[in-house]
């Protein structure tokens, strides 16, 4: 059995697999990591791999915890067929790299892989392979707090969504996803003017998948846990 750690900005998922088959799952916020060394603990484990962008302690503690061999995973240059242009890829975010090289797993064609959690990252994958890069910028929930904490009058509740809102609440809204979709179709866009082709697939994971994909454009896929699938890929080289 492999253990594959997830852990993000705010929560940790983890999976065990057993070959290609999910035997066990779950998720926890950082201050719930406690319970994480008794579900791990009896697990017949051969290994685990370990993605993080988290704090240096939260990493430490899910690494304390662990009862078997750790690989922490990093980004690299190349694997399989996907080449990673990222200049350093020492500073890259290794959950970044293992969602696009999923990505690459579910379509073979040009993809734009959005991650929207705590931060919302757009990454641009070609059909030959080649990994070109991507966005940072906040998410959805951050985006929002920003405006909160940042300015005089924007404390408030987030409205609706609408085409031309006429009230604060549905202006923070609507405001904060033409942010977020404007991003991924922008990228989509400027993949399809270098390469010539036809709009490429957007692949969709994260807390806020569901809110957004609604105001995207076709193609579309929502896959959950697409960094523990990377993991998956990883561990099984």
């Amino acid at each position: 059995m492999k253990l594959l750690i997830d852990a993000g900005n705010s929560r940790v998922k983890w999976a065990v697999y057993q070959g290609a088959d999910c035997v066990a799952q779950g998720a926890a916020e950082h201050h719930e990591l406690a319970g994480l060394a008794d579900a791990w603990r009896d697990l017949p484990l051969e290994g685990a791999w370990m993605s993080s962008v988290a704090r240096g302690e939260v990493a430490d503690g899910l690494a304390a915890a662990v009862p078997c061999a750790l690989h922490r995973v990093h980004s690299e240059r190349r694997f399989g067929e996907v080449c990673n242009h990222y200049r350093n890829t020492a500073e890259q975010g290794a959950d970044r790299w293992l969602a696009v090289l999923a990505a690459r797993e579910i379509c073979r064609g040009d993809v734009i892989v959005a991650c929207a959690g705590t931060a919302l990252t757009v990454e641009t994958l070609t059909a030959e392979g080649d990994y070109l890069g991507g966005l940072i910028l906040p998410g959805h929930g951050l985006m929002l707090h920003s405006l909160a904490q940042g300015t005089a009058n924007l404390n408030r509740q987030a409205g609706e969504v609408v085409a031309f809102p006429q009230g604060t609440p549905d202006a923070l809204a609507s405001g904060a996803m033409a942010a977020l979709v404007g991003a991924i179709e922008g990228q989509r866009r400027k993949l399809a003017e270098r390469t010539g082709r036809e709009p490429a697939t957007v692949i969709l994971t994260g807390g806020d998948a569901a809110r957004i994909a609604p105001w995207l454009a076709a193609p579309l896929q929502i896959v959950d846990n697409l960094v523990l699938m990377g993991l998956l890929k990883v561990a099984n080289s």
